[in-house]
């Protein structure tokens, strides 16, 4: 069999045709949504495909499948490649005219055929349909075409069969009565191997398209997010350049109200004004810290902040947080406590930029409780010391869990109440904590509660941007004196040998009338005080007569194991530390080393 002979071109085609239907079918898959007609050139290959096994088997099968079956099916296969073509360009064509058209075409032949049994006249309709079919699809692609190689590749492969339909109608009257479909003729061979061709080489322009059109789609893509992060960036810069300008407004009235403050409290004030005094004082430097994180926060994207690492003493950082939020706690009737590892707890961060996460953290979990309470636990883990904040609030839907770390989103706050705050909170947390590079987690159950966790790397040695720090603060009792003021002996006995083996003096009475009648008893460093006493005065009405007849600011602990709502309303604007028991160790030594630290204790090491 030659190569020329039309049965070996078409078989020929087939195969290769077959392989680019299955190419195209591959990137059916991969490609854009965007890009349309591809399930159209796919099908039309398919159609063709078909077709070439019917004409192959026309001696054993009816001439309906061989002739009138098989012709249609290449008519309209060039028809739907015309049709996906459209697609392809954006247009919507129906597909109405082309099953008009196609069942046309069946007739007509089906008539030809098998009534007027006219072969030069079927090959004279076959011919000329085709070269309709092809000259409307190439005049579709031209219409659009912009020059691309895959567009001139397949303009090629539609002007190739156009001329091999052209040069067999012109010879269409020296055909005979009988099929010449496989007649070993240069005219058949040439028309039968355009068809081929045009249609393989259609298939390969097509591929050409979309691989050009999806470059063309990710260089847009591109160009459109390098235009995004470039408006991004300037916006961000503009944010920043307004936080730092407002900043500045805002930084002036804070700093009189500390100079204010200042002058208020050495104005010769009474015990109990200079406390207020002095709690006001506390708010001021945790707003002023805040604002400062705020304001360099704003500046991170901008590379601006670099985090200060440095060995940081947990116990101190969390006592205070837990001093400074227990008012809050107390005034809605929750208990705030502190859980502590049994070993020290030395951690390698930015002591500022940790606070501003732990107290957004702290907030949050008051805000969102109302019954309950809130716990802050450290625990240690394989990477360091794990800081968890529990609450037994109303929780967060699993559908919310990452968008509540979004800028300004808050899910009970839909009308954008600033009452409830700016929902700036834990976005503040997740960008700090990217900063310092700390795994942040969050597990909540709507109803039950919410826990946010910070995984915190241990501070095995001084770091380089440490080496002129203080060093870091160790509880160190020797030389002071502490008044334990506790009615059940047990307790005061196991309290006092803790507190001796610290290094400290210990002074015990069994109730508040016994310690302040006690010569020189207002001259102690420490004082630890059960709430509930024998007598007419409990542990805090002690903490406040001491504190009205002592010449300075007594450093105190109120202990209790009372958490009912009216001793809770009571102590609420207290102001002193309270521990719930029973106390462990570690946590009465972290607000034992907070106390020495405001006080300026000779103790500190």
């Amino acid at each position: 069999m030659s190569l020329l002979d039309p049965r070996s071109v078409i078989v020929m085609s087939a195969f290769l045709a077959l392989v680019t239907m299955l190419i195209l079918v591959s990137l059916r898959r991969s490609v854009s949504t965007q890009i349309k007609g591809v399930g159209e050139w796919i099908t039309a290959d398919a159609g063709f495909l078909f077709a070439v096994v019917l004409l192959n088997l026309r001696g054993t099968v009816h001439p309906f499948l061989g002739v009138a079956v098989a012709n249609t099916l290449i008519v309209v296969a060039v028809l739907l490649f015309g049709h996906g073509l459209r697609r392809f360009y954006g247009e919507q064509p129906a597909l109405r005219p082309l099953a008009l058209s196609g069942a046309a075409f069946f007739t007509c032949v089906s008539f030809v055929t098998f009534v007027m049994h006219s072969y030069p006249l079927r090959l004279a309709l076959v011919t000329a349909s085709l070269l309709c079919a092809f000259v409307l699809a190439l005049w579709h692609l031209s219409r659009h075409a912009t020059g691309t190689f895959g567009e001139r590749v397949t303009q090629f492969a539609l002007v190739l069969p156009v001329v091999g339909i052209l040069l067999r109608l012109l010879t269409v009257g020296e055909v005979g009565s009988q099929s010449q479909l496989f007649q070993s003729s240069t005219v058949q061979s040439l028309y039968v191997a355009s068809l081929g061709a045009g249609v393989l080489s259609a298939g390969v322009g097509f591929i050409l398209m979309i691989n050009e059109r999806t470059r063309t789609e990710l260089e847009k893509l591109a160009h459109s997010l390098e235009r995004t992060t470039q408006e991004l960036r300037q916006q961000n810069e503009v944010k920043s350049k307004f936080l730092a300008y407002a900043g500045h407004d805002i930084r002036q009235p804070l700093q009189a109200i500390h100079f204010q403050l200042a002058g208020l409290m050495d104005s010769g004030l009474d015990p109990k004004q200079k406390k207020t005094a002095s709690m006001m004082e506390s708010s001021v430097n945790a707003l002023t810290d805040l604002l400062d994180s705020l304001l360099d926060i704003s500046k991170l994207d901008a590379g601006a902040i670099k985090p200060y690492l440095k060995p940081v003493d947990l116990d101190i950082v969390l006592a205070q947080l837990v001093q400074e939020f227990m008012p809050q706690a107390s005034a809605k009737g929750l208990r705030l406590k502190l859980r502590l590892p049994r070993d020290e707890v030395t951690v390698l961060t930015d002591e500022r930029l940790l606070s501003s996460m732990l107290r957004n953290l702290l907030g949050n979990a008051i805000k969102y409780t109302q019954q309950g309470g809130v716990l802050v636990a450290v625990r240690r883990v394989t990477q360091g010391f794990k800081v968890q904040v529990w609450d037994t609030g109303i929780g967060i839907p699993e559908e919310h869990l990452e968008q509540v770390f979004e800028e300004y989103y808050q899910i009970d706050n839909p009308q954008r109440d600033r009452s409830k705050g700016l929902g700036l909170g834990l976005a503040i947390v997740r960008r700090i904590s990217a900063l310092l590079d700390l795994n942040l987690a969050c597990r909540s159950r709507p109803g039950k509660g919410t826990v946010m966790e910070i995984t915190l790397p241990a501070a095995t040695q001084p770091s380089a941007a440490a080496a002129d720090d203080v060093p870091l603060v160790r509880l160190d009792l020797s030389g002071t004196r502490v008044v334990v003021v506790e009615d059940t002996t047990e307790v005061a006995q196991a309290l006092s040998q803790w507190l001796q083996s610290q290094g400290a003096r210990v002074s015990h009475y069994l109730t508040a009338e016994e310690a302040l009648a006690a010569p020189g008893i207002e001259t102690a460093d420490f004082y630890l005080s059960d709430y509930r006493l024998p007598g007419r005065m409990n542990g805090l009405d002690f903490l406040q007569s001491l504190q009205a007849q002592a010449p300075d600011e007594i450093q105190a602990v109120l202990l209790t194991g009372d958490t009912s709502s009216q001793f809770i309303e009571r102590v609420a604007a207290s102001g002193w530390p309270i521990l719930f028991k029973p106390v462990k160790p570690r946590e009465l030594k972290a607000f034992l080393k907070l106390l020495q630290t405001s006080a300026g204790s000779p103790g500190l090491l």
